[in-house]
Formats: C-alpha cells, structure tokens, sequence
C-alpha cells in the first residue's frame, strides 16, 4: 500500500513538472498587439501569450509584424505563455 501511494505521488510529480517544461521554438511575427506588447501575438499560427514579466529583446532589429523571433515559455491551462521574446536573423 504504502509503495503504491509513492508511485502514484511520484506521477504526479513528474506530470506537473512537465507541465511546465521550458519550451523554445522559432518563427515569424504574423501579428501583435496594436498598443505595446503585452497581449496575444500570433507566431507562424501559434497563440502566444506576452506578459509584463515576459523578457523582451530586440537585438536583432524591432518586433514588429514580419519580424523572426525566438520564444521561449511554458504551456499553462492550455494557453502559451512567453517568459522570453527576441528578435533573432532568419537561418
């Protein structure tokens, strides 16, 4: 019984810790929000969500729509969540 209770704790665990897995992906600025940063951006037709904590770079040139990009983050409730955004040069 006791084993068991463990596994069970020790699933759990591991199902919320990659829940919330660092993720990276690159892609193309398809649109933003129209004032600021903050809000939903639309990546190569992916929803990514840009907060005030989200670290923003622009080392690379300006976001803007047309820009690539670099984004890093974690998937919460089913929602993208950017901690990073940087302008990155196209390979």
């Amino acid at each position: 019984m006791r084993k068991a209770a463990i596994f069970i704790l020790i699933g759990i665990l591991l199902s919320v810790g990659f829940a919330f897995a660092q993720q990276k992906f690159y892609g193309t600025v398809k649109s933003m929000p129209e004032q600021g940063y903050v809000g939903q951006w639309n990546i190569d037709g992916k929803t990514v969500n840009v907060t005030k904590d989200t670290k923003i770079k622009e080392k690379h040139g300006k976001l803007a729509v047309g820009a690539y990009v670099e984004i890093e983050g974690v998937t919460f409730e089913g929602k993208f969540i950017a901690s990073e955004l940087e302008t990155e040069k196209k390979k």
